[in-house]
């Protein structure tokens, strides 16, 4: 199977690759890397200071390149152009524990390519919001940090005629994830394994249950830049439609590098990433994205 063939090789030097000590440690020797970019990633194996509140803006641009189903491109008919926000919170409530929220707030436009008619979809998506616990830390000699998530997705969602049900149809949502981050001089590896269910929302529609791998590494050129790559898999199973199973379900993994500012007396650091597709497979026409340009924004306040 070709996708088995192109992620053994990647797992085999992730776990081959030296990773570094998380972004914002006291006094660290050598420069240290910021964490994860993309919009889907979480805080992977760290936490996070008690009394600090994070402020993160995840953007997300890009357009599809066609309608496909299984591995590929059966029309051109639709062209999809999408720019999705999320805004994050990040609380520090005690050692080892902090609480996040994310909103997505989102516009699609979608052209009709052969009558050139198109509309824009969206508004703001469902909200989640997840405890995150580290378990262990690499910093008191445990071999890397390691924490879990159990999260909920609530309805945020202003449901409509231009709502998109798969970003949010006012349905709520449960799961969790295990993030693991390793680390070594200026190296940093994080990894991150979620899986959430839905119940059904407006439209009667009921979202997908997906499993979602994210790995991403970081290497701290000095102490203001970054570079790195990120990786992103997608398993999302069949959603259903009046408790119908509407045989839709899709593989998709996106990869590509990073680079990243980061200025730690502000508290402020910046991440951009270019994601590419690696492997999509998709059971009904799908359309697909051709490219996912993706910013994220963090800004640390001490509220304490």
């Amino acid at each position: 199977m070709k996708l088995s063939k192109r992620i053994i090789p990647l797992t085999l030097a992730a776990l081959c690759t030296c990773a570094g000590l998380s972004w914002g440690a006291d006094a660290p020797a050598v420069p240290q890397p910021f964490g994860p970019a993309i919009s889907a990633f979480g805080p992977a194996g760290t936490g996070f200071p008690v009394g600090k509140l994070g402020v993160l803006l995840n953007y997300q641009y890009c357009e599809t390149d066609g309608i496909r189903k299984g591995g590929s491109e059966v029309s051109d008919a639709v062209k999809l152009t999408k720019n999705v926000g999320v805004m994050k919170f990040r609380y520090g409530i005690t050692e080892g524990l902090d609480v996040r929220t994310a909103t997505p707030i989102y516009d699609v436009y979608k052209k009709n390519r052969a009558t050139g008619e198109g509309q824009h979809l969206g508004w703001i998506g469902d909200t989640a919001i997840a405890l995150h616990k580290v378990l262990l830390k690499q910093a008191k000699g445990a071999p890397l940090d390691l924490a879990v998530d159990v999260g909920l997705v609530v309805p945020t969602t202003d449901v409509s005629s231009k709502s998109v049900d798969f970003v949010g149809n006012g349905a709520w949502g449960a799961g969790g994830a295990v993030g693991v981050t390793y680390s070594t001089g200026s190296h940093r590896l994080d990894q991150e394994i979620h899986v959430y269910t839905f119940t059904e929302g407006s439209h009667d529609y009921r979202k997908p249950m997906y499993i979602r791998s994210t790995t991403a590494w970081g290497y701290a050129v000095n102490n203001y830049f970054d570079m790195g790559a990120e990786s992103q898999f997608d398993w999302n199973d069949e959603s259903e439609k009046n408790g119908v199973s509407q045989n839709d379900s899709k593989n998709e993994w996106y990869a590509g590098p990073k680079v990243a500012f980061k200025y730690k007396p502000a508290g402020f650091a910046a991440g951009l990433a270019a994601m590419f597709p690696f492997a999509r497979s998709f059971e009904a026409n799908t359309p697909s994205e051709g490219f996912r340009i993706e910013l994220k924004l963090s800004k640390t306040f001490d509220i304490m």
